[in-house]
């Protein structure tokens, strides 16, 4: 993910979790940032389920360069999963700041 972008981006679950509560944590150092349901939109096919969403301009703006972590948690009736976590390499930009058009 490039910071000052609206990146979207797809993560994959080995089970089927699309009715579930589901919390995607992004973490770069004292940054963290955590997405549920009505942001996210799942799909479950071929026993995975895939999350997407998107992120702001600003949100990634917020995130300073080099390795963000990744983590999907999610809870169904009682039973609460979480999965790897996982990295996103956050690259640089030479402009600062939201672009508008």
């Amino acid at each position: 993910m490039r910071r000052g972008t609206t990146p979207a981006i797809v993560l994959t679950v080995d089970m089927d979790i699309s009715s579930w509560t589901v919390y995607v944590t992004l973490k770069k150092g004292a940054k963290i940032l955590t997405l549920e349901n009505e942001r996210l939109t799942m799909d479950y096919a071929n026993s995975k389920t895939s999350i997407a969403f998107a992120l702001t301009q600003q949100e990634t703006l917020d995130f300073s360069t080099g390795t963000c972590e990744v983590q999907v948690r999610a809870i169904h009736e009682g039973t609460a999963i979480a999965t790897d976590i996982e990295k996103i390499d956050v690259a640089r930009i030479l402009k600062e700041g939201v672009i508008d058009e």
